[in-house]
């Protein structure tokens, strides 16, 4: 008949069952050896927290508050990110802003520093060579209308890399692709 507890396990083996207790690991005391103690292949790590309080609070590292305060937008109704890419996907959308058989052009320093999205002007910018119209995503940007307007005019691609570098501009203002920036 089984026995309780089973042989192998932990109760019996901590327990003072005598001469029914499994066989344990000779000691350097009981040899007689002056060497280093031998690990228990059953140790444990040591668990407990190295500080005398433990808290579920984040590190200090993610608790400073940060240098620039993020500025919350209230963005108008029908203006939200995933209403940007229903409009972006749209077919019969023209987020160029130049006629529809217009080839991509070549865009020089003077004519960007023209497209500033003041006096009736579209808002050209350039972001990793490419010169894009950002003028129709201006209400959708949820940094807000002048903050996206900083990079009006001039190659954007260092601010965009600061703020968000993890976004992809490329997918997201391909429709409002002008052209390339080149030199004067």
């Amino acid at each position: 008949p089984p026995s309780f507890p089973a042989l192998n396990s932990a109760q019996r083996a901590s327990s003072s069952l005598g001469a029914n207790a499994p066989p344990r690991l000779p000691t350097p005391t009981t040899q007689g050896l002056t060497s280093p103690p031998l690990r228990s292949p059953i140790q444990l790590p040591n668990r407990t927290p190295t500080t005398a309080s433990f808290s579920l609070a984040p590190p200090p590292t993610h608790s400073a508050i940060p240098s620039k305060p993020r500025k919350k937008v209230q963005l108008t109704p029908g203006h939200s990110p995933l209403d940007w890419a229903r409009l972006a996907a749209s077919p019969s959308a023209n987020l160029r802003g130049l006629p529809p058989d217009t080839p991509y052009l070549k865009v020089p320093p003077s004519l960007l520093k023209q497209m500033t999205g003041r006096r009736g002007k579209d808002a050209w910018t350039v972001l990793g060579g490419k010169v894009y119209n950002i003028s129709p995503y201006a209400a959708y940007h949820p940094g807000g209308e002048p903050e996206l307007m900083r990079a009006a005019g001039r190659d954007g691609s260092r601010l965009f890399g600061e703020v968000h570098p993890w976004v992809n501009w490329e997918g997201m203002l391909e429709g409002c692709l002008v052209g390339i920036a080149v030199e004067e």
